[in-house]
């Protein structure tokens, strides 16, 4: 797994360097060959399911590329989860015969990086434009720019709050934060201090999130809110929060983390503190880094946002909408809560994909 996440970075800050010197975005491109198999619409496998590997290339059937390049933008270049979305969507592109070009903040979450980074790839003349927007409200002006030039654009993980939009892919984040909420409310018993690591705020994935938390939390008596804080999805922040948190009210009984980067950072900080024992965590991504967490004990759940199928269904979807097909409002997939018990076949799924340790 390390040699092969390694393999992507690499591949895509050296794509992020050598396209950002042809502009002054910063605007990273990889046409390299990612990660082997996507993952389809359907999420990675429950416990008791088989791995979907075999549905990928069903997915695809009745599908053919053209001459086409589409602009996959995520937000930022390093995140391990925005590495699994990108070899998705360069799966799709090898198996439909289109091209894949990545644009990524150097900084993570920076709008106006991306906002360049959307206007730089209308210049460039693509043909449709897949974005995870850092603000799902800021970017709306760029999008629209791409709206007016006649590029298809599709949202992917997060919604865009705005502009024309052809499809959303990705999970029902409210539902799916309210599931993972309320599996953690059953193992606190119904009571117990909870703190809430919000991502970024600006983003609508971080507020549906936020809300589907507080939905299931506030339905319980015994359980108090004690602090819900951004920290932007980073493992630091997230790490330098905790750390507060505990000089400020040591009396924590549980962390629930807006992904699993913010969730290892949160546990960190309690493992220096010595106070792993005493509380139970929780991120949201169910990708590589958070199964091995479960299952070496580090984390209690996660929730399955199959990270792969999101970058795979989204240029699926961008090559439909080319060739004059209609695609769904909302393509959904993930939803699923990780835990010990089915976090080894969420592993020996991402092992069917390539990414092995």
């Amino acid at each position: 797994m390390k040699k092969r996440l390694a393999a992507l970075l690499t591949g895509t800050l050296l794509a992020v360097s050598v396209l950002s010197g042809c502009g002054e975005s910063g605007q990273g491109g990889s046409t390299a060959e990612p990660a082997p198999a996507p993952e389809a619409e359907s999420s990675a496998p429950e416990a008791e399911s088989e791995p979907a590997a075999e549905e990928e290339s069903a997915s695809a059937e009745g599908t053919t590329g053209g001459d086409y390049t589409i602009a996959v933008m995520v937000k930022d270049s390093s995140t391990p989860f925005w590495r699994y979305l990108v070899s998705g969507a360069q799966e799709a592109a090898n198996e439909l015969g289109v091209t894949v070009v990545e644009y990524a903040p150097m900084e993570a979450q920076s709008l106006d990086e991306q906002t360049k980074q959307v206007e730089d790839a209308i210049q460039a003349g693509v043909d449709a434009i897949c974005i995870a927007p850092v603000d799902s409200d800021g970017i709306v002006p760029a999008l629209e720019k791409a709206n007016e030039a006649g590029i298809p654009v599709i949202a992917i993980n997060t919604k865009a709050n705005g502009a024309k939009v052809e499809t959303f892919v990705g999970i029902d984040n409210e539902a799916a934060a309210e599931n993972l909420a309320q599996y953690m409310a059953d193992e606190l018993g119904n009571e117990g201090k909870v703190v809430i690591i919000e991502g970024n705020p600006a983003g609508q994935t971080s507020v549906d999130r936020v809300a589907g938390f507080t939905t299931i939390l506030e339905k319980y008596e015994g359980i108090e809110l004690t602090v819900s804080q951004p920290g932007y999805f980073k493992r630091d922040e997230a790490m330098t929060i905790m750390e507060n948190l505990i000089q400020a009210n040591p009396d924590i009984d549980a962390v629930l983390a807006l992904n699993d980067e913010m969730a290892l950072g949160a546990w960190q900080a309690l493992d220096d503190a010595g106070m792993t024992e005493d509380v139970v965590i929780s991120g949201f991504d169910g990708a590589v880094e958070g199964c091995n967490a479960i299952i070496g004990g580090k984390l209690k759940a996660s929730m399955d946002q199959d990270a792969i199928g999101t970058g795979y269904q989204g240029v699926k979807a961008a090559v439909e909408v080319l060739n004059g097909n209609a695609v769904d409002e909302w393509i959904k997939i993930g939803g699923t809560v990780v835990n010990g018990d089915n976090a080894q076949d969420y592993l020996d799924n991402f092992a069917a994909h390539g990414f092995s340790e």
